[in-house]
């Protein structure tokens, strides 16, 4: 059974361009004109922003322990969403192998 690992849809300075001047707007807003309703929807798109990233970085990985069928205990890591275009298989040689970090990868949660 091969393991699987994705890579990241977006490149990893696409986040800071999009969060540090939401950010940025929102902190000013906040000092300039209070608890308006322009600074809480520019918090919220930039939460949202955040939120959304998160969920979506194959990185961030929900670990666990599973009993394979022939009775050993292996720790699992696997993505809360993948892409399947995204995805590459490991270790196709059919074992329950782990990798140097001692966890086996599987595949997402949420695949799309």
């Amino acid at each position: 059974m091969p393991q699987t690992v994705y890579r990241r849809p977006w490149p990893t300075w696409l986040l800071a361009a999009l969060s540090l001047p939401l950010s940025i707007a929102w902190v000013v807003l906040i000092i300039v004109e209070g608890a308006s309703g322009a600074a809480l929807i520019v918090g919220a798109i930039d939460i949202l922003v955040l939120i959304v990233f998160t969920l979506l970085d194959p990185e961030v990985t929900i670990a666990s322990r599973k009993i394979m069928p022939d009775g050993t205990v292996v720790n699992v890591r696997r993505p809360i969403v993948g892409f399947k275009r995204l995805e590459s298989p490991l270790g196709v040689t059919g074992g329950y192998e782990v990798r140097i970090d001692g966890y086996r990868y599987e595949p997402a949660y949420i695949r799309l």
